[in-house]
């Protein structure tokens, strides 16, 4: 199942029982009884263990938007580790890119790292207006990327541009980790830990709202490159029939010449939406293929689909039915 970004968080025991136990007996005397020389004894049960403090879950009520951040690398630095601030989301050498998102001293163009914090970023400052004690919370913020280098590293995507957005904070002074942290832990933000593509950052995003909230989206607004809008608003969406009004696109671009745009466009006609053109679910040689070789697993799929409705089970599994449940949703 993808991974909801609050996880439970257990405070420590008190103190207090273990503090008392080193220096007791195992008979405590009340003073007032002892100065009245009664001989009433507490006797203390070894059997007893102080309950766990559970933070309470993230109430979902009313929420209704959607905002998915789809992600297209690894920011590897270890976020446990010490030396964790050391590490700029900003510097190249911190991630994992494909060999096309690396810079070119030769021709100026730089790392695609800056537009993959850009993209996060942009995630958490759709959720900022709602952090006001005023302002409803109706939205949430869905990382979605899997782990797709499994040779080189177990983070997926998702966790690793959290990652990536909570170094930010710490870089700008934000000790605590600042707004990204506030939003994680109070359960903003969600973790889609198995899309190995942009129809299935898409989907899985959808799921893991209604199995957070209990319904589909109203809206949904999908931060990615601006060059790829026509394959999430002209394939994606109406392959699996998302209507066409409750879906958006928020565009950023890695920086680009002229000729590279052009480039980038022609390539995205041809090995992006091509494709995807030919086979709407990913489910032929080509684009499974692809999915397999960034670590899909095929039997992830029962567990994405886990406690939702027959018909959003088959779309998991690459079948689209006659009815699906997000079309009758009222907005």
């Amino acid at each position: 199942m993808a991974t909801p970004a609050t996880p439970s968080r257990i405070l420590p025991k008190s103190n207090f029982h273990n503090a008392n136990a080193a220096t007791n007996t195992g008979v405590s005397i009340a003073p007032d009884a002892e100065s009245k020389g009664a001989s009433l004894a507490y006797q203390r049960n070894n059997d007893f263990e102080h309950p766990d403090h559970v933070i309470p879950p993230p109430d979902y009520t009313g929420f209704e938007n959607l905002v998915i951040v789809c992600c297209h690398g690894i920011f590897h630095p270890d976020a446990s580790s010490p030396d964790f601030p050391l590490y700029s989301p900003h510097d190249e050498n911190n991630w994992y890119l494909a060999d096309f998102q690396k810079s070119n001293p030769e021709t100026g163009k730089p790392g695609e790292q800056e537009t993959f914090l850009a993209h996060a970023l942009a995630g958490i400052d759709a959720l900022i207006g709602e952090l006001s004690p005023d302002v409803p919370n109706r939205t949430l913020l869905v990382m979605s990327g899997g782990s797709t280098k499994p040779s080189l590293t177990p983070l997926s995507e998702a966790r690793s541009y959290y990652h990536a957005a909570l170094a930010h904070e710490l870089a700008e002074g934000n000790r605590g980790g600042g707004r990204t942290y506030q939003l994680f832990s109070k359960g903003r933000i969600l973790l889609e830990e198995h899309a190995a593509d942009s129809f299935q950052n898409l989907l899985f995003s959808i799921l893991l709202f209604r199995q957070t909230t209990g319904r589909y989206p109203k809206q949904i607004r999908v931060i990615t490159h601006a060059f790829k809008a026509r394959r999430f608003l002209d394939l994606h969406a109406p392959s699996i029939r998302w209507p066409s009004e409750r879906i958006q696109v928020q565009g950023i671009d890695p920086v680009m010449s002229g000729a590279e745009r052009e480039q980038t466009i022609r390539g995205e006609e041809k090995h992006g939406f091509a494709p995807w053109l030919q086979d709407q679910l990913g489910t032929g040689d080509f684009l499974a293929s692809k999915r397999r070789n960034r670590g899909w697993d095929e039997q992830v799929a029962e567990q994405l689909a886990e406690g939702l409705e027959v018909s959003a089970k088959e779309v998991v599994k690459g079948t689209v039915p006659e009815h699906l449940p997000w079309e009758s949703t009222v907005v």
